[in-house]
C-alpha cells in the first residue's frame, strides 16, 4: 500500500506511518464489509461532477465547490454568468446557451459552454480556484464526446469529430500548456484507435507524465471471422505531443481474450485504467459479463491486466533517447507465460472449426499482420492471396477472402491473481441492469462494491430502495502438498483457472446495507428505516446515476424537471464532515479488537433481536421494469471507479440575475462572480457519521 493515497500523503507532509496504515486499513475494511463511515445528503443539484475529490454541483445559474475528501466546511460559489462574463469579454449575442462542468484537477477547473442560437458557438474555459485567474477561454470548432484531463501543468481535450478516409469518426487530441500560456502546435490523431463510449470501449488518463488513451476495439467493421482480441493502448509525454514520440502497444503482449471463451453483454462492460496501491503501477481493469465457455448462465468478472509497451531503441532522427526511462514501467511478460493453463480448452478448440461472430469483442488494431496482399481484388481462395500461416488450420479459413482481417494467437495463461469472477446467478438475488445504479471495483480490497435499487418483495410498486452491495475475496491459507516425500511444502496452485481460484481464495456471503427491514410497520426498526430514509429521500426518488472513487461514492435522486438530492457515501474514517450527527444505533466493532478501530453501522447490535431477513430474499431475482429490457436511460449505465463524468449541464442566461460584472471578492457580496459560503449540507443537516471520535 505504499503507492496509496494515505502513504503518499504521509511521507509528503512527514506525518504518523502507524496512523496511515490504519486508515488505509479502515478504509479496505469498510469497502470490503459494505460499511461506511458517513452517509449525508450533501445537497441539491441541476448537474454535478464528482472528480478528485471535489464535487462540483450547480444551482439554478450558480456553481458550488466542495472538497469531500478533506471534510471540507465551505463551498466556493461561483456565478456563471460572471464567470461567462469574465471569461468572454465580448460575449454579446452569444448571452443564453449551456453551460458543463468537464473536470477538476490542481485546483483548476475545466467547463464548457455552448450558446444557443442559430449560430451556436462552444468555449472550453479553464480557471484557477485559488487565484481566481481564468487561464484561457478557447473557440471550440467540435464538442462531439468532448472530455478533458489536465494536471497542474498541462491541459488536453479530445472530441470524436475528425473523419478518416473510410468516413468513420476519429479520435483528435489537443494540448494546452499552462505555465508557457500556448497550445501545443501538434495535435494528436488516432485514427486506429476504435471505440467511442468513454468508460465503456475507450478511456483517457494522466498518468506520470504521459497521456494514455487505452481500447478494447478493433475495427469499424464487423469480423465475420475471428478469433483472438486485444487491448490496444498509446501513450505520449504530456511536454511533448508528437507523433514521433507516441509509442503504441503491441497485440502479442496485450491479449484480451478468446472469442471462444463465450458471448458478451456488452452493456455491462466497464473499461478504465487503475493505479496500483501497491506496485504504483498502471492496469487495465475491466469488467465483463459472460457466458463463459458456453454456460447458460452469464457472469460478471473483472480482469486487470499489465500495460506492456515494447522497449524503446534509439534513434536520433526521431529524438528517443529521452524516453528510454519510461520502457521501465512495463511490466513484465511474465504473466504472458505458459506456466498457468486455464482451460487447455482454448489451445485446442483454437484449431477447431467454431470462430466467434461477436462484434463486440474483436479488438485488434489496424497494423495487424495477418493478411499478405489486400490490394488484390480477386476472389481466389485464400491459399492463393493471403498469408495464413499464423491462423489455426481449420476448414472455416476456405471462407476467408480479401476484406476479412482476422486475428489470432496462441492465448497465454489466464492468471487467478488477475481474474476475480463475480456473482454467477446462482446466489439470489441477482439484479439487472437497470437495477444496479453504480458498479465499481476496488483492486485493493478485491471487492466489487454496487449500489442496487433492491425494493421490497412485498412492495407491489416497486419503490425506490437503494443499498450497497459488496462481494469480496480474501487471500486462503498457503497451499501445501498434503502426502508424499514433500508433504508440508509449499505447492503451486492448480493449472486449471476454476480449481486454482477455489483453493486460492476464501469468497464470503454477499453483504447488504443497510439490513433488511421488516415489511410489517409495528415491527419496524427506526434506526434501520432512518438509513433507508436518507439514502432514499421520499421526496427525491427516482432517476439515480452516481460516481464513485477509491474511498467514497456520490449519487443523485430525485425528479428530471426539478433539482436532484445528492447523497453522500464515504468509507474513509478521516472523512468527517461538519454538524454530522454521531450514529447511536446499530453498531458494532470493525476490523480488530483494540480502540483505534472504528466501529460501523451494520444493521443491528448486540441488544436488539437478529435482524430481520426480508421474504424470499435468499432465493429471489428482480425482475426487469415495466419499460422493458433495454429500456433504460443511458445515464443508468456503469459509473465506473475514476471515471470523471459531468452529470448534465446547466442553462444559463447571463443579461438575467444580479450579477453586475464587478471584479473578483470573497465574501456574501454579490456584486462579486465567486465567494465562499457555508457548506450547504451544514443546513440541511441530513447526515450520519458511523465511527468512533478518533478518525486515525
Amino acid at each position: 500500500m505504499r503507492y496509496s493515497n494515505e502513504a503518499l500523503a504521509a511521507v509528503t507532509v512527514g506525518s504518523s506511518n502507524a496512523r496511515a496504515l490504519r486508515r488505509v486499513a479502515k478504509r479496505r475494511d469498510a469497502l470490503a464489509t459494505a460499511s461506511p463511515f458517513v452517509v449525508a445528503t450533501i445537497g441539491f443539484c441541476d448537474a454535478y461532477l464528482y472528480c478528485k475529490g471535489v464535487l462540483c454541483y450547480t444551482l439554478d445559474d450558480r456553481l458550488r465547490l466542495l472538497d469531500l475528501h478533506h471534510s471540507g466546511q465551505n463551498e466556493l460559489v461561483i456565478s456563471i454568468p460572471g464567470l461567462l462574463t469574465q471569461a468572454l469579454s465580448e460575449i454579446g449575442d452569444n448571452s443564453k446557451g449551456v453551460f458543463q462542468v468537464l473536470y477538476y484537477s490542481d485546483k483548476i477547473l475545466s467547463c464548457l459552454y455552448k450558446s444557443s442560437g442559430p449560430d451556436s458557438t462552444a468555449w472550453l474555459i479553464a480557471f484557477h480556484l485559488r487565484t481566481r485567474g481564468i487561464l484561457f477561454c478557447h473557440e471550440l470548432e467540435s464538442v462531439d464526446k468532448i472530455f478533458v484531463r489536465h494536471n497542474r501543468q498541462y491541459l488536453y481535450y479530445g472530441t470524436h469529430s475528425e473523419i478518416g478516409t473510410d468516413g468513420n469518426k476519429k479520435w483528435v487530441i489537443h494540448g494546452y500548456d499552462f505555465r508557457g500560456r500556448k497550445w501545443f502546435d501538434q495535435k494528436v490523431h488516432l485514427p486506429n484507435l476504435v471505440g467511442s463510449e468513454i468508460g465503456s470501449t475507450i478511456c483517457f488518463e494522466f498518468y506520470k507524465e504521459y497521456f494514455y488513451a487505452l481500447s478494447n476495439q478493433t475495427s469499424f467493421e464487423v469480423e465475420e471471422i475471428d478469433w483472438t482480441s486485444f487491448y490496444h493502448c498509446i501513450r505520449f509525454p504530456l511536454n511533448s505531443p508528437c507523433k514521433a514520440l507516441l509509442e503504441k502497444t503491441e497485440n502479442k503482449s496485450m491479449w484480451r481474450r478468446q472469442h471462444q471463451e463465450g458471448p458478451i453483454d456488452d452493456r455491462w462492460t466497464n473499461l478504465r485504467l487503475d493505479e496500483d496501491e501497491s506496485s504504483g503501477q498502471l492496469r487495465i481493469v475491466e469488467a465483463r459479463k459472460e457466458w463463459y465457455l458456453g454456460s447458460s448462465k452469464s457472469q460478471r468478472t473483472y480482469y486487470t491486466t499489465d500495460i506492456i509497451f515494447p522497449k524503446l531503441e534509439k534513434d536520433d532522427d526521431f529524438h528517443l533517447t529521452d524516453l528510454s526511462a519510461a520502457s521501465s514501467s512495463s511490466a513484465s511478460l511474465s504473466s504472458h507465460s505458459a506456466s498457468w493453463h486455464h482451460a487447455s480448452t482454448f489451445a485446442d478448440e483454437s484449431a477447431s472449426s467454431s470462430a466467434s461472430s461477436s462484434s463486440s469483442a474483436t479488438t485488434a488494431s489496424s497494423s495487424s499482420t495477418t493478411l499478405a496482399d489486400t490490394s488484390n481484388t480477386s476472389a481466389n481462395p485464400p491459399s492463393e492471396d493471403l498469408d495464413t500461416s499464423d491462423l489455426p488450420d481449420v476448414p472455416l479459413l476456405r471462407l476467408l477472402r480479401k476484406d476479412d482481417h482476422p486475428h489470432h494467437i496462441k492465448p497465454p495463461a489466464r492468471l487467478p491473481q488477475n481474474t476475480h469472477p463475480g456473482n454467477d446467478g446462482s446466489t439470489q438475488p441477482t439484479h439487472t441492469l437497470a437495477k444496479s445504479r453504480i458498479r465499481t471495483y476496488h483492486t485493493s480490497c478485491s471487492t466489487f462494491l454496487d449500489l442496487v435499487d433492491d425494493p421490497l418483495p412485498t412492495d407491489w410498486q416497486g419503490r425506490q430502495r437503494l443499498r450497497l452491495r459488496a462481494g469480496s475475496r480474501t487471500l486462503g491459507p498457503p497451499l501445501l502438498y498434503t502426502h508424499g516425500p514433500n508433504q508440508g511444502l509449499l505447492r503451486d496452485p492448480p493449472l486449471d483457472l476454476k480449481t486454482a481460484l477455489a483453493e486460492m481464495y476464501r469468497v464470503p456471503e454477499i453483504i447488504y446495507w443497510p439490513a433488511a427491514q421488516h415489511p410489517e410497520p409495528e415491527h419496524s426498526n427506526e434506526h434501520l428505516d432512518a438509513i433507508y430514509r436518507l439514502m432514499n429521500p421520499p421526496s427525491h426518488l427516482g432517476n439515480v446515476e452516481g460516481t464513485a472513487d477509491e474511498r467514497s461514492m456520490v449519487y443523485v435522486t430525485g425528479g428530471c424537471d426539478e433539482p436532484q438530492a445528492l447523497i453522500f457515501i464515504a468509507f474513509d474514517p478521516a472523512i468527517k464532515l461538519a454538524g454530522l450527527k454521531r450514529w447511536g444505533g446499530l453498531c458494532r466493532k470493525g476490523v480488530g479488537e483494540g480502540p483505534h478501530i472504528d466501529g460501523r453501522a451494520t444493521g443491528h447490535n448486540s441488544e436488539e433481536m437478529e435482524p430481520y431477513v426480508d421474504v424470499c430474499e435468499g432465493d429471489r431475482t428482480v425482475t426487469v421494469d415495466r419499460k422493458g429490457k433495454g429500456k433504460e436511460k443511458a445515464r443508468f449505465t456503469d459509473a465506473p471507479i475514476m471515471q470523471n463524468a459531468a452529470g448534465g449541464c446547466t442553462t444559463v442566461d447571463v443579461h438575467e440575475g444580479p450579477f453586475t460584472g464587478g471584479k473578483v471578492g470573497v465574501g456574501p457580496a454579490r456584486n462579486s462572480w465567486a465567494w465562499k459560503e457555508r457548506a450547504m449540507y451544514q443546513d440541511i443537516n441530513l447526515g450520519y457519521y458511523f465511527g468512533l471520535e478518533r478518525a486515525g
